[in-house]
C-alpha cells in the first residue's frame, strides 16, 4: 500500500521510529486538502478543503501490512486512514493518508514544515513519538 505523508512522517527520524521496513519514496502532491495546526502540538492535521493550494508531501511505496498497522497505531484514534489521489511527476497514484478526526483541536492556521523542523521536531520526537510509537 502506498502511504502519503504530509507532516512529521515526512522526516526520516520520525518515519524510522515508527516503521520497520525500508521503502522507496518520492516527493508528491495532493489537492483538495489543507494542512493545519493542531492546538498545543507540533504536528499538523489534514482536512478536506476543495479550493486549497496543493500540499507537498512524501509518498512511500508498497508499505507492508505490518508497517501500516504500526502507522495506524502511531496516528491514534484522532486520524482515519483514507484513500486519496496523489500526483507524482504529473502522474496520478493511489495512496492512503491520515485525515484528521479531532476537529475540535484544530486551528485555522497553516502548519509550517520549516518551523516544525527548526523548533518542533526535537520536541515532537521526545514527546509524541515516545508516547505513541508502536510496541517493539
Amino acid at each position: 500500500m502506498n502511504i502519503f505523508t504530509y507532516g512529521s512522517l515526512m522526516f526520516p527520524t520520525v518515519w524510522a521510529r515508527v516503521v520497520r521496513g525500508d521503502y522507496r519514496s518520492t516527493e508528491a502532491t495532493i489537492n483538495g486538502f489543507r494542512r493545519v495546526r493542531v492546538r498545543n502540538r507540533q504536528h499538523p492535521a489534514l482536512i478536506i478543503s476543495a479550493n486549497a493550494a496543493p500540499i507537498v508531501g512524501r509518498l512511500y511505496y508498497d508499505v507492508s501490512v505490518e508497517d501500516v498497522a504500526r502507522l495506524d497505531h502511531f496516528e491514534t484514534r484522532n486520524y482515519a486512514r483514507v484513500a486519496i489521489a496523489v500526483t507524482v511527476a504529473s502522474h496520478a497514484v493511489s495512496a492512503q493518508a491520515y485525515l484528521a478526526l479531532n476537529v475540535d483541536s484544530l486551528l485555522s492556521g497553516e502548519w509550517s514544515m520549516t518551523e516544525f523542523e527548526q523548533h518542533g521536531l526535537s520536541i515532537f520526537n521526545a514527546t509524541y513519538v515516545v508516547d505513541n510509537a508502536p510496541p517493539a
